[in-house]
């Protein structure tokens, strides 16, 4: 297992990043990129950067395809400081499908290989997202869950876009695998990226990037309880032991990103995060009011002319018609004194794409904190009967009490934080016993 858990230095965001190669495969085809920009003035301006990609192909062609999205769409957002942030995060996992295509062209071992890619940038109060393929970004808020891509797989394809057939329809999603895909980087022709936002966040906002390891894996309903009851750190441990837990058929990757400061559940997400992205426009000088200036401009100078005058001798009605120009000079200027300024004038931005496209409950329920505390049992009870393993079993009787005291007390957030806590724990235990092992056979 990859992991890295970090903070980012301008205090604003706590994330981490999980890879596992799960229960049934050999190599992990999964990538991830969650390495902030080490350069704060290139952050405040383009954003923190977070990045999923499942790789596709024989042998290790789709490990070679998601690393390359990873590092040439990292690297490549970062470069383009003078774009915006959505046109530099199309353009940056442009770039990506079209080396990961000329690799696949160049040679024969890497043909037809490809990957999956979803993008998250975090900058000033919004979020975008840049998404290829059916690897998925979540944002969990106030206890609820929202998937904010669309997944580019057939199933999907088919339920977007209805027939008049309804029940055929049906009948043919549910004989359709769920793992074809209708875009990625490298084999797709003519690709288009999905762009989402800007989304506006809040403190407390918790997002998921995910490869379909994980999501066709755990539900909906079920990642955002998660996301809500715990940390970053906790929080990717969790999901992914889960996954294998229940089979671990594909690679899992789980980026969990939170931003700082809690929400209170109870109360509505603030004025201020619901309030549209605006960005300033210059507005353009009307016509009218360039003819008042110029006219009062001519004014001023007859005035000042005529002022010349009266003081070289030339008479009282020339120094009485001169006030008056002065006079009705300074009047017009007062009474277009708005038109003559270039404001600016707030635009709101055009939201991107259409998401989110799926919303589930995130707060705890019964079936949830049930299910994992009978999933948690299992696993303890099928490590006890083997000696190889020598976890803090009194510590473990004592969490399992306090879940179900929990679970007694229809306290089921407290119940699953406590059976995670098991789950997390005794999985450690035994990738420990794992890599101890794998260290004495190569020895």
């Amino acid at each position: 297992m990859n992991d890295q858990t970090d903070k980012w230095p301008l205090d604003m965001l706590d994330y981490s990043a999980r890879t596992d190669v799960g229960m049934r495969r050999t190599i992990n085809q999964d990538s991830y990129y969650a390495s902030p920009d080490a350069n704060l003035e290139r952050r405040r301006e383009q954003g923190a950067l977070f990045i999923v990609a499942d790789g596709m192909g024989a042998h290790v062609a789709g490990e070679k395809a998601s690393r390359l999205a990873v590092s040439c769409a990292s690297d490549s957002y970062y470069r383009r400081t003078n774009q915006s942030v959505p046109d530099a995060l199309r353009d940056a996992v442009m770039e990506a499908h079209e080396t990961i295509r000329a690799c696949g062209e160049s040679d024969p071992a890497y043909r037809d290989m490809g990957t999956t890619c979803d993008a998250l940038v975090l900058t000033d109060g919004r979020a975008y997202v840049g998404h290829v393929g059916d690897s998925r970004v979540y944002r969990a808020r106030e206890r609820v869950v929202e998937q904010l891509t669309f997944d580019h797989s057939l199933v999907w394809e088919m339920k977007y876009y209805p027939t008049s057939h309804s029940a055929y329809r049906q009948l043919q999603i549910d004989n359709i695998p769920k793992n074809i895909i209708t875009r990625s980087l490298g084999p797709t022709d003519g690709l288009v990226v999905d762009i989402e936002g800007p989304i506006a966040t809040a403190p407390g906002d918790v997002f998921l990037l995910c490869s379909d390891g994980l999501s066709g894996r755990v539900e909906d309903d079920e990642l955002g309880q998660i996301l809500e009851l715990f940390p970053p750190n906790d929080a990717t441990e969790a999901l992914i032991n889960l996954a294998n837990l229940r089979g671990g058929p594909d690679n899992v990757t789980a980026v969990v990103v939170r931003v700082k400061g809690r929400v209170d559940s109870s109360s509505e997400p603030s004025a201020e995060a619901s309030k549209p992205v605006v960005y300033e426009k210059r507005a353009p000088i009307p016509l009218r009011a360039r003819l008042v200036g110029a006219g009062a401009a001519l004014s001023l100078i007859v005035a000042a002319c005529l002022a010349l005058a009266n003081l070289a001798g030339r008479g009282t009605w020339i120094a009485i018609f001169g006030a008056l120009a002065c006079f009705l000079t300074g009047l017009a200027i007062w009474f277009a004194r708005k038109s003559l300024v270039r404001a600016a004038k707030p635009v709101a931005q055009e939201k991107l794409g259409k998401g989110p496209y799926a919303r589930a409950s995130a707060a705890p329920t019964e079936k949830f904190a049930n299910a994992i505390g009978a999933l948690c049992d299992e696993l303890c009870e099928a490590l006890r009967v083997d000696p190889q393993y020598e976890p803090d079993w009194d510590g473990v009787e004592k969490a399992r009490a306090q879940a179900r005291e929990a679970r007694a007390s229809e306290n089921y957030g407290g119940s699953l934080r406590a059976d995670f806590t098991i789950i997390n724990y005794m999985m450690r235990e035994v990738r420990k016993y794992a890599q101890k092992t794998q260290g004495h056979e190569r020895a």
